[in-house]
């Protein structure tokens, strides 16, 4: 079986579609066996949040077997609309705006009074309405992280001070330490993630950073590896 992890997104459409051409037509490429896992941040910053959701719904109904895990700006989201956080004035920081305008929302019309609870209330309400059921449904059922024997799938990172059974949540979708970029790094599994944008796709023996700013750099990067070998073919858009 074939692990074809994709790298953070963040509503960048066209890439995306470059790269699934890229990955289904693989000359190793089996639909029925081989998985695509995507490492998290579908939304924030670039213009095509919903269409990037979509796109990844339809694979999925195509029969293509998908991880979806979650990430960082993920939760952002997840927080708002299920958690009733009032965490907006927050996330605006990380791109919410592209996000709800892909959606036909306009944060400003809502926040130009203020972050008062009664106003985000307007907004998750409105956000509600307007997100499709099945995007919900995609939000609802992201995933933390992904394991086969030889790697561990996870948006951020680790924290090598501890076992992989005992990493949090917040280690899964935040992480970022000189340890852990360090290429002294070891750990149980080979850790495969994304959140931290590099001009150079890091290939260390315990670690694989597929994250190369795609927002920012046009460059949307995934990487085919096996439990069967030690091979890492990487595939760009």
């Amino acid at each position: 079986m074939n692990l074809f992890a994709i790298g953070d997104i963040h509503g960048c459409l066209s890439q995306l579609t470059s790269l699934h051409k890229n990955i289904l037509t693989y000359n190793k490429f089996d639909p029925k066996n081989d998985l695509l896992i995507y490492l998290g941040d579908y939304i924030d910053r670039g213009k095509n949040s919903k269409e990037v959701i979509n796109q990844i719904i339809k694979l999925k109904d195509s029969k293509i077997k998908t991880i979806n895990l979650m990430g960082n700006h993920d939760e952002f989201m997840i927080d708002f609309l299920f958690n009733k956080n009032n965490n907006i004035k927050n996330w605006l920081n990380y791109g919410a705006d592209t996000t709800f305008r892909s959606y036909g929302i306009e944060i400003v019309e809502f926040i130009k009074d203020g972050f008062e609870e009664n106003i985000i209330n307007d907004l998750r309400e409105t956000a509600l309405k307007k997100i499709d059921r099945n995007h919900l449904n995609f939000f609802e059922n992201l995933e933390i992280s992904f394991s086969t024997k030889k790697y561990l799938f996870v948006h951020a990172g680790i924290d090598p001070q501890k076992k992989l059974n005992d990493q949090t949540k917040k280690d899964y979708l935040w992480s970022r330490s000189e340890e852990f970029f360090s290429k002294k790094f070891k750990a149980e599994k080979i850790i495969v993630h994304g959140h931290t944008p590099v001009e150079n796709i890091i290939s260390d023996p315990y670690r694989i950073n597929i994250d190369s700013g795609c927002y920012f750099s046009g460059k949307l990067t995934g990487v085919r590896l096996t439990d069967d070998n030690d091979s890492r073919i990487f595939i760009t858009n």
